[in-house]
């Protein structure tokens, strides 16, 4: 099943929230507040959403639930099970820094490392914790959504609670690096990239 990937700008600290589709299939990674470009192309393209999916449980990540869960109130929610208290407690996934405390309480089900099926769509989920305990990859055919793992020229935060920087460098290495050099990475903040030019160029792994 070939997935098209499409990328909005969204919220506070500009997250890239992805909206998957196949055929009139559909689901969203990663809102955050102000979703209202996503709604509306999917609504104009009459798109069923079948699942929220989070790569990991940051504020930033998620802010966007309610507003999609709005207007497709039958989207299942999609979390590792690590991220929980993340999502439950405003205190611990950095809402509060910005003044706005938010955390969800609704109904989740749970990434784990394998492959599962969400909806229409078959997800390679990787474990790839270090910037945060439950932080995950979700691949598709020659595509990884990397969450704040791994950027273009950079990697995640270790700075937050649940953060470990070696164990995130760790996490790239045996999780990311090990898929084909031409596979598209997509962040959660920035442009997109390749395995292979990480595994070239990346300053954190030029050692």
């Amino acid at each position: 099943m070939r997935v098209d990937i499409k990328r909005f700008v969204t919220g506070p600290i500009d997250t890239n929230t992805y909206l998957l589709t196949s055929g009139k299939a559909s689901l969203i990674v990663d809102p955050s507040s102000g979703c209202g470009e996503v709604v509306g192309h999917v609504q104009a393209e009459g798109l069923a959403v079948e699942a929220i999916v989070l790569t990991h449980g940051h504020f930033d990540h998620f802010l966007g639930i309610p507003e999609i869960l709005q207007h497709f109130p039958n989207a299942e929610v999609w979390v590792h099970g690590d991220e929980l208290p993340m999502i439950r407690r405003a205190e611990y996934n950095g809402s509060i820094m910005m003044g706005k405390p938010f955390a969800y309480s609704g109904a989740t089900r749970e990434l784990r490392e394998t492959e599962v099926t969400i909806g229409s769509f078959t997800v390679g989920v990787r474990h790839v914790p270090g910037h945060s305990p439950g932080g995950c990859a979700l691949l598709f055919d020659d595509a990884c959504l990397s969450g704040d793992a791994l950027f273009a020229g950079s990697v995640g935060r270790s700075d937050f609670p649940g953060g470990d920087h070696a164990l995130l460098l760790d996490s790239i290495r045996t999780k990311l690096f090990v898929l084909a050099e031409e596979t598209v990475v997509y962040p959660g903040h920035g442009n997109r990239t390749t395995i292979g030019r990480e595994k070239r160029s990346n300053p954190f792994f030029s050692a």
